[in-house]
């Protein structure tokens, strides 16, 4: 008795693990819908079991041309979603960018070395200050972004839940953005530079990125560990990154690595007139001749800083307000 129920067991054990790993694919429901079940018993199954369908349009197309009715269709899709999210985990610690509707995460590139100007170089010019700057090999980053306002987002660990993060302590020791800066790196043969500090004869040594050599960004709050990042002006085409301006736990200097990212030649702003142009402005209702000297580029819009001969009063001008030619400017 003892064996035959030993053999029953392993006649049925396969299909009872079959079923139990079991997942529905469309073919599965155009197999049970052929077999005569009914809508209800297929939607059931649909909720209950495991699925990986095809809710693409073309395989909703074949779906409905099977006789496949609306209510189980709609089953797949909701299934189908709910299995999406369940997968999805919530993002790591560290800095994302989005590409379509996925995020990118930007892993730290670690500088390759670092350099010196010399400070015999500087007392030959009467200068004080000596310059370090870190280095990365290559002359762009692995990470293409091709918009001019990228937003990224920034995932901190919960220090309650997270004791310690070994290959990102930047987000265990930090738990805010404001505690990264954003700067643009100088392209100099084959690699990328920042310089990360200065040697003062002095003074003695500095370390940091000049705070007037960043960008700003703008920080929304999603919740106490996630962070949307959004730069305060457009990013011209070129190489950045992101510095972590704290110091190491272990007590060392911060300018290990950085998180840097290229935004691509695609995107080119526009500029009505270039640096060295005359413009037209209307100053005082009457029209004048100035000189743009330099160009700024915001979220509202270029502004040019001008300056008139025999001036050294700059004035600023939004491009919509600047014209080519006197007439055009009393026209307006």
């Amino acid at each position: 008795m003892k064996k035959l129920l030993l053999g029953i067991i392993l006649i049925f054990f396969p299909l009872i693990a079959s079923a139990q790993d079991e997942v529905l694919t469309n073919q599965s429901i155009t197999d049970m819908l052929e077999l005569g079940f009914s809508n209800d018993v297929i939607v059931t199954k649909i909720n209950t079991s495991k699925n990986n369908f095809d809710t693409s349009i073309q395989a909703l197309k074949e779906l409905k041309e099977k006789g496949v009715s609306n209510d189980i269709i709609v089953a797949m899709m909701q299934k189908n979603n709910d299995t999406e999210k369940q997968i999805k985990k919530t993002p790591r610690s560290g800095i994302y960018f989005k590409v379509g509707s996925e995020l990118k995460k930007i892993y730290p590139t670690a500088f390759s070395g670092t350099k010196t100007s010399t400070l015999g170089t500087a007392l030959t010019y009467g200068i004080a200050d000596a310059k370090i700057k870190s280095t990365m090999n290559g002359k762009h980053s692995n990470n293409i972004i091709n918009t001019n306002i990228p937003s990224f987002y920034f995932y901190f660990d919960d220090k309650e839940q997270n004791s310690f993060a070994v290959s990102n302590w930047w987000f265990t020791v930090a738990s805010s953005p404001n505690e990264f800066l954003l700067s643009k790196l100088t392209i100099k043969k084959n690699r990328r530079e920042l310089e990360t500090g200065k040697v003062n004869i002095y003074a003695g040594n500095s370390i940091g990125v000049d705070e007037d050599k960043t960008i700003g960004f703008e920080i929304e709050t999603i919740n106490d560990y996630e962070f949307k990042v959004t730069p305060s002006v457009p990013l011209l085409p070129g190489e950045y990154c992101f510095f972590y301006r704290g110091t190491i736990p272990q007590g060392g200097y911060n300018n290990q690595a950085v998180f840097d990212f290229s935004i691509s030649e695609s995107c080119k702003i526009e500029t009505k007139y270039k640096n060295g142009d005359y413009v037209w402005i209307l100053k005082d209702s009457k029209p004048r001749n100035y000189q743009i000297i330099s160009t700024e580029i915001r979220r509202d819009g270029v502004y040019y800083i001008l300056q008139q001969r025999n001036s050294w009063e700059p004035l600023e001008y939004k491009e919509s307000d600047c014209y080519s030619s006197k007439e055009e400017a009393t026209n307006k």
